[in-house]
């Protein structure tokens, strides 16, 4: 499952917004510059499950810019919020095509939410996967939903 989230998030990435992500390693690190928004969309079915995005605001900020072929310095929070749920809507549609999902699964809405240091200080999901874009930390997630 998660190699199947690893390619769809190259694909969107790479397609949508120009940029290309290299997967982290357990233990590399790529300092983490805050605030951080996390964004996700539920896949109801027989199990639900939700799948997530956690960047900070620079790379929220760098891929709305991208999308919206703008300047970095026009874009708001609010464009960044929206950015990001497109974003893991378009990449929990993708995996859904690749999972050959049926009719049993359905995508949410998506969701997103600013992070605190307290939320960013709590234990990650165990099924994730960190990719350094443009030298910023990517966090893609999969959680029961």
């Amino acid at each position: 499952m998660l190699a199947k989230l690893k390619a769809v998030t190259f694909e969107v990435l790479e397609t949508m917004y120009y940029l290309f992500p290299e997967t982290l390693e357990e233990g590399e690190v790529v300092p983490a510059k805050g605030p951080f928004l996390r964004s996700w969309v539920t896949i109801n079915g027989p199990q639900s499950i939700r799948i997530g995005l956690q960047v900070p605001q620079s790379l929220a900020r760098k891929m709305a810019a991208n999308f919206l072929g703008t300047d970095e310095a026009g874009i708001s929070k609010a464009e960044m919020e929206d950015i990001l749920k497109e974003t893991t809507n378009m990449m929990a549609g993708a995996f859904l095509s690749k999972m050959d999902a049926s009719g049993t699964l359905k995508l949410q809405t998506p969701e997103s939410q600013w992070l605190t240091d307290a939320d960013r200080s709590k234990k990650p999901p165990a099924n994730r996967l960190r990719f350094d874009v443009d030298d910023e930390l990517m966090e893609l997630f999969v959680e029961k939903g």
